[in-house]
């Protein structure tokens, strides 16, 4: 009861879902007098070049969200073009060094499947002995085990599909290569 006078009183601000209020982080730690330092990395990944428009859209999004919840904090924005199931992306290695090396404070990204598509209580756990905030933004509670089952498997076809074709690709690309020189010799 007294939360819900504060917030009709205006001495905490909250925003209105529903019928519901949901109080920022940030009103809290303002409340509570504690401001967390450290950087807030903003993570955003889309699987091929041809998606840059999501790409960018994304971190568009996780710019708007750390401006209204994250005010003033230093912010690092970390990007990957890659399968979601490919955990040797850049990004993702840099991300996981920096909050080994205690230098971000909160991870940011979208959606659970822009960090990882397979392992993210993994990484939620990593993040954790690191003292990393994982801060997913459209957490996706009303997720059927049926739906998730089939996100997972269409990601699965998807990413072998994706390598198969890659390395059809690379075959062609080599083979156009040696009969380039075959047929450049006199």
């Amino acid at each position: 009861m007294t939360v819900r006078r504060w917030i009709k009183s205006g001495k905490i601000n909250a925003v209105q879902i529903g019928r519901e209020a949901r109080i920022p982080m940030t009103e809290i730690e303002r409340l509570l007098g504690e401001r967390p330092e450290g950087v807030v990395a903003l993570y955003a990944r889309v699987s091929g070049r041809d998606q840059k428009a999501d790409l960018d859209r994304q971190v568009k999004v996780l710019e708007d969200w750390v401006v209204r919840e994250r005010s003033g904090r230093e912010t690092l924005v970390i990007s990957d073009i890659g399968s979601g199931l490919n955990a040797k992306r850049k990004g993702l290695g840099k991300l996981i060094k920096k909050a080994q090396d205690r230098k971000i404070a909160e991870v940011v990204v979208t959606y659970q499947d822009r960090l990882t598509r397979f392992g993210f209580e993994y990484l939620r756990a990593l993040f954790l002995t690191c003292s990393v905030r994982l801060t997913v933004l459209n957490d996706d509670e009303e997720t059927t085990p049926e739906k998730e089952l089939t996100d997972d498997l269409i990601a699965i076809i998807a990413s072998f599909s994706g390598r198969l074709y890659g390395k059809r690709s690379h075959k062609k690309k080599e083979l156009v290569k040696c009969a380039k020189k075959v047929l450049d010799k006199p």
